[in-house]
């Protein structure tokens, strides 16, 4: 392994890129809503507060729906004068700017229309405790739970760890995975009500495959190309390496079986496939270079923060990342392909003490 340092943990593109480009991610919570409404409907729910946690927010986009039909679900059962809070968990560096002014002021906002809901953001890691204990009644992640808390170490020949060459690369990717997934579980077993139930979605491994390889690959190779043309050095190249990684069934259920997380059930878990939105649309129309600009504007938003970390101070980050969303939108364009990736789906319960 490279002895270069490797590049810190970023949050998603600001400014409200993320909301306006994961059409992708929106698409991936679907499988996971109605295990969030059925959730809703049978936690118990006998608090003088009701809370709920969405752990990796982002912008927030993504969790108005799931958090309306939550409070939906919720609210003939608790009454219309019980208060929901909605504590909402991301990095200090993510954009909760353009998430209140989602909430405040866009239609979407799950307070509208609905009394009695009172929203925060809480900017810490959610592999630490974030909320005070037994103040949860149901939890939320969509799209984060791949994400790791850390690079565990440089991967100077891919841009994700997962799909590096070296073996100890990979380990080193597997063993951080194990680490965070333990922490988060312990974390969130202290912050649930007995009987409260977390529904997870995010990254994860297929039977045969990790997944995602085919725009992992094109990605990393719009960045080679960038630097090939002289818009970055290959020492800064050799930096970068995206903190994220999906997971096996059996690195998931791992902490359960060994004893390091207690209080906590394992209810549900399935693997399925991935929807691409972007190769139904092109389907639709044909329209390669539109494939070739959602894809691009994607995965700026979503990883390009993590890459353009690992460059010099001074760098022009934007430029460099203009450079590279305009060379992995003509290569899907060139080359249009849809994406397998495969999405985990869980279901965990606060064990009620006896």
């Amino acid at each position: 392994m490279s002895s270069a340092p490797p590049a810190p943990t970023a949050a998603m593109q600001g400014g409200g890129f993320y909301n306006r480009n994961s059409a992708l991610q929106a698409a991936n919570l679907g499988s996971a809503l109605p295990l969030l409404v059925a959730a809703a409907g049978e936690v118990p729910a006998d608090g003088a507060i009701i809370g709920i946690a969405d752990y990796g927010v982002s912008q927030g986009r993504n969790s108005m729906a799931p958090v309306a039909a939550a409070i939906d679900t919720l609210r003939p059962r608790i009454g219309p004068d019980r208060p929901i809070v909605v504590s909402h968990v991301d990095l200090p560096s993510n954009d909760f700017g353009s998430l209140f002014t989602l909430i405040d002021e866009d239609p979407v906002s799950y307070l509208a229309g609905r009394a009695q809901v009172y929203p925060n953001a809480i900017g810490r890691s959610h592999f630490g405790e974030v909320l005070p204990h037994g103040s949860v009644d149901l939890g939320w992640s969509s799209n984060a739970l791949h994400w790791m808390s850390r690079n565990p170490c440089p991967v100077p020949d891919h841009g994700w760890g997962v799909f590096s060459a070296d073996p100890a690369v990979r380990d080193a990717i597997d063993a951080q995975l194990d680490a965070d997934w333990a922490n988060f579980l312990q974390a969130r077993s202290r912050e649930m009500r007995g009987g409260a139930r977390l529904i997870c979605q995010f990254m994860g491994r297929g039977p045969d495959s990790h997944g995602f390889e085919w725009m992992a690959n094109a990605f990393w190779q719009s960045w080679v190309d960038t630097a090939d043309a002289g818009l970055l050095t290959h020492a800064e190249l050799a930096r970068i390496s995206a903190p994220s990684a999906g997971r096996s069934v059996a690195q998931i259920e791992a902490p359960f079986r060994d004893g390091r997380v207690s209080g906590l059930s394992l209810v549900d878990l399935a693997v399925v496939q991935a929807p691409d939105p972007y190769w139904a649309a092109f389907e639709q129309s044909g329209d390669a270079a539109q494939l070739g600009r959602v894809w691009a504007d994607m995965m700026r938003a979503a990883n390009g923060p993590s890459f353009a970390a690992a460059l010099d101070p001074g760098r022009d980050r934007a430029a460099v990342l203009d450079a590279v969303t305009e060379r992995l939108a003509a290569r899907i364009a060139a080359d249009p392909q849809q994406n397998r990736s495969y999405n985990v789906i869980l279901v965990i319960e606060a064990v009620v003490a006896g």
